[in-house]
């Protein structure tokens, strides 16, 4: 058999799957249901060939970064926001470059059809993340068009989900009204929510915290599943109160079905075209994944946030956002977050972007 790049693989969960309808490329292994990943052939459309420019396989982290492939749909990209550490400023080559513009309509029609007739005539159950290089509810214009193009595509798949993610408030979400309660089952809202302080020092144009979490509690009695990114944590001076505040607010009016941490990066793209230099001052520690805040205090910041949540009562999964493998196994011998798995696998990481 050919050997396959890791690339050219994905590695479908239990849950991804309803069907079995290829063989594994790892041979005739037996097919336990409750444990084994299978390994599906992607076409390099999804990959690097035309149809990768709307839907595509996300599968670029360095070694030794937990961050399992997830699938990334591109019909609007870019951001109105302007966060001073945001990687888009290196994506796009400058902050100027990654104004909101979405793409082809007729091309979102046709790849989004076929790429879901490809994960049905292979048994998948796929989630379609919205967020990777946008705020998907940055300009409610855009995903007011994208849903008159998706729904109906989306009630011929109805396995299927798309997941918006965002730092937008009550007003983005207000198009979300727009999707039928029936299907409303289809869609994860995943809001990405810092203390007050940092939002007002780092995040211009966003909305507030409070406004955020209110935008998350809306979306639950809408009837949406709704998860939380808190991220990327900024260590600023009382950094340890402001996060367990936050926690607290969060908790108190919502309940999320899963919640992803992370802390301040910096991709060397990122570093050149950020204009805002400010936040540049908590990062030092280089990795396959940018530079970083120093190893020890990442450690300290996951170990408060996941006991804080967990002494608050939330007891469904946590997960670490691109962070290191040497992170995640120290924070594993704490007994405070479960083994990541298996290199270039990560079956047991339940972060933002998996079913």
């Amino acid at each position: 058999m050919k050997a396959q790049h890791l690339s050219e693989i994905y590695y479908a969960r239990p849950n991804e799957i309803y069907q079995i309808k290829q063989k594994s490329l790892l041979g005739n292994t037996h097919f336990e249901k409750e444990k084994q990943c299978i390994p599906i052939r992607v076409p390099k459309k999804w990959i690097r060939g035309n149809g990768s420019s709307i839907i595509a396989l996300f599968y670029k982290t360095g070694k030794d970064i937990v961050c399992p492939h997830f699938w990334e749909l591109k019909a609007w990209i870019g951001c109105p926001f302007s966060c001073s550490y945001c990687y888009l400023q290196g994506t796009f080559r400058g902050a100027e470059r990654k104004n909101p513009r979405m793409k082809d309509e007729k091309l979102i029609e046709r790849y989004l059809e076929e790429f879901l007739r490809w994960a049905d005539d292979n048994g998948l159950i796929t989630l379609l993340n919205t967020g990777e290089i946008a705020d998907s509810l940055g300009v409610p214009v855009y995903v007011e068009r994208f849903l008159k193009i998706a729904l109906p595509i989306l009630h011929k798949h109805p396995r299927h989900k798309i997941l918006f993610l965002t730092k937008g408030g009550v007003r983005h979400i207000e198009v979300l009204k727009q999707i039928p309660k029936e299907m409303r089952k289809m869609f994860i809202v995943s809001f990405s929510i810092n203390p007050q302080v940092v939002v007002e020092r780092f995040e211009k144009g966003t909305a507030s915290s409070n406004d955020r979490i209110s935008a998350a509690n809306m979306a639950q009695e809408m009837g949406f599943e709704v998860r939380i990114r808190i991220d990327p944590m900024i260590p600023i001076e009382g950094w340890v109160l402001y996060y367990n505040k936050l926690v607290r607010e969060l908790l108190d009016e919502i309940k999320p079905s899963r919640i992803t941490l992370g802390t301040l990066r910096a991709l060397m793209k990122t570093r050149k075209y950020t204009k805002d230099r400010s936040w540049l001052k908590y990062v030092s520690e280089p990795s396959p994944w940018g530079l970083r805040i120093e190893g020890n205090l990442r450690i300290k910041m996951y170990e408060l946030m996941i006991e804080t949540l967990r002494e608050y009562g939330f007891k469904r999964p946590i997960a670490l956002c691109k962070e290191t493998l040497n992170v995640w196994k120290v924070l594993h011998l704490r007994g405070l977050i479960e083994y990541p798995g298996k290199q270039g696998v990560w079956e047991n990481v339940m972060c933002n972007c998996k079913l």
